[in-house]
């Protein structure tokens, strides 16, 4: 099937589906409901800092998204001001109010994605027997999005690796620089040069993470330490690129071996899940021989979900086949789990966690032509789903 993703950014649109939010008068935090287009979060959130003469520490939010796109976001600021005076390109205050709950990541139901292919009409067909064929074989496969590892230098997972290898300076230095996708001559001039004041004239003004660590290396005379500039949930950004990376080899491996999405073998690992799929974390039911069948028919049912591990220095191995897997691509990794604590900079390690292998999307429809209408649980990308659909005759 033929379609484009994203071709501009109303084609995109995202919305977030928050959890109950008390309002007070006098509350404590302001609470903003605003419409972004093509804002990546993070930078968003850097500068609304700025624009309101705050730290960013007093700004939080419930998710991030991808800068391509239309996305209405909730944001919470410990910071008394005026909303109605807002003035930011490309932002919207659809709402604001009081409260004394803060939000913090995660503080989502899901997300509502309509997202226009603009595929033709024969095409629709297709969608709606890939839906079901889907359905029928336990949903979509829980890929981490391309999304995950950056939207123009997808190379976040790396930069991660070498953080987890405990490659610092050389985790900073392609920050700057990866010869694999830059091209740029301020960025090459630096990686041949080595020299941070004349690469600080070089840089545009827009690179502001470029050129922090630029300012580190002035300061210090090196990189080792200088994601430390970083917010601590940008820095993050790197190891959890580099654990969605494992993840999504051991998923493909899985996939390989298993006859659908449902099926579940003794050694998993298996999580209740809500009817938006979001897993019920604090209950792990290990897979043995004698519990199987049982545990199947639930999995059938859309109660439990099989997972995978998200690893971190406090994750196991799985037992045995699905254990098998995971080893494999462990060795071939060169990593020991133990990696993810990172003496350098403890802030940025990881216990890790387990993340469900398949999902059903909520409220499916078609809208018109080629629109798709639909819901998933946070954490959940909806460009995994419509890979999905386009991959069709090579798409």
């Amino acid at each position: 099937m033929r379609g484009i993703l994203k071709s501009q950014a109303e084609d995109f649109v995202v919305e977030e589906i928050p959890k109950i939010i008390s309002r007070e008068e006098d509350g404590k935090y302001t609470i903003l409901k605003v419409r972004l287009t093509n804002w990546d979060t993070n930078r968003f959130l850097i500068y609304l800092a700025r624009y309101l003469g705050i730290s960013k520490k007093r700004i939080t939010y419930c998710g991030t998204k991808d800068k391509r796109g239309v996305t209405t976001q909730y944001f919470c600021l410990n910071h008394d001001f005026d909303p109605s005076g807002i003035n930011i390109g490309d932002c919207e205050v659809i709402e604001s109010f009081r409260s004394n709950q803060i939000l913090g990541l995660g503080d989502l139901l899901g997300n509502r994605f309509i997202i226009d292919l603009k595929i033709d009409d024969p095409d629709i067909a297709t969608v709606r027997s890939t839906y079901d064929e889907l359905n029928a074989k336990g949903g979509f496969p829980n890929f981490f999005g391309l999304q995950r590892f950056g939207s123009l230098r997808t190379n976040t997972h790396k930069i991660g690796r070498l953080l987890t290898m405990g490659e610092y300076e050389e985790a900073a230095r392609m920050y700057i620089y990866d010869p694999e996708f830059d091209t740029e001559d301020y960025r090459i001039n630096f990686a041949r040069n080595n020299d941070p004041v004349a690469a600080m004239k070089e840089f545009p003004e827009t690179l502001n993470f470029e050129r922090s660590l630029l300012g580190y290396m002035i300061q210090h005379g090196n990189l080792k330490e200088a994601f430390s500039v970083f917010p601590k949930n940008l820095s993050m950004i790197f190891i959890h690129a580099y654990q969605s990376y494992i993840f999504n080899r051991i998923l493909s491996m899985r996939m390989r071996i298993a006859e659908s999405m449902n099926q579940i073998f003794p050694g998993d690992t298996v999580m209740p899940v809500d009817y938006l799929f979001n897993p019920d974390k604090r209950q792990e039911i290990s897979v043995n021989s004698v519990n199987l069948e049982k545990i199947q028919g639930m999995v059938n049912s859309d109660r439990l979900r099989p997972t995978i591990p998200i690893f971190g220095y406090e994750t196991d191995i799985s037992r045995g086949e699905p254990g098998e897997l995971e080893a494999q691509i462990l060795g071939e990794e060169k990593l020991d789990t133990g990696m993810f604590r990172l003496p350098g900079y403890p802030d940025l390690s990881s216990r890790g966690e387990r993340r469900i292998i398949s999902v059903k999307p909520l409220n499916f429809s078609l809208i018109g032509g080629g629109i798709l209408d639909f819901q998933l649980g946070r954490g959940i990308y909806a460009t995994s789903l419509i890979r999905e659909f386009l991959k069709e005759n090579g798409s």
